[in-house]
């Protein structure tokens, strides 16, 4: 009875009781970069699209290098990639989500053209203006 007990009491306690390991592993480093200046965009002679300042998260320095040294063939896939969009598909959360993995599976494509490499994880609209 009392190896029951003590066979039950060991299933029940957690997991991380046992490991010393993992309270100090440590986050992977984020690396976020801005792109600017601002980017206005017009997607016909009546709607506008302002989506000004564009971030990047990306896996490492050298990803951040490369962009910076490819900054016109960025900027213009971005601006091709938010001017082929009407209004009424970025305007609700679900076109602008679905924009943001477009807009990283293009700048990879782009990283791809001029770098071989990619490292684009994720692009964020801090500010996004539709009318």
């Amino acid at each position: 009875m009392r190896s029951v007990i003590l066979l039950l009491s060991l299933l029940l306690l957690s997991p991380t009781a046992f490991s010393e390991d993992s309270e100090e592993e440590a986050a992977p480093e984020i690396i976020y970069m801005a792109l600017t200046p601002n980017l206005p965009l017009t997607c016909s002679a009546i709607n506008i699209i302002y989506a000004p300042p564009i971030q990047l998260q990306v896996t490492d320095n050298d990803t951040k290098s490369a962009i910076q040294k490819n900054d016109p063939a960025i900027r213009h896939t971005l601006i091709v990639l938010l001017s082929n969009n009407l209004i009424e598909n970025v305007s609700s959360t679900t076109g602008k989500l679905e924009l943001q993995d477009k807009a990283v599976i293009e700048l990879n494509k782009t990283l791809e053209k001029y770098t071989n490499s990619s490292g684009v994880e994720k692009v964020f609209f801090t500010e996004f203006v539709a009318q």
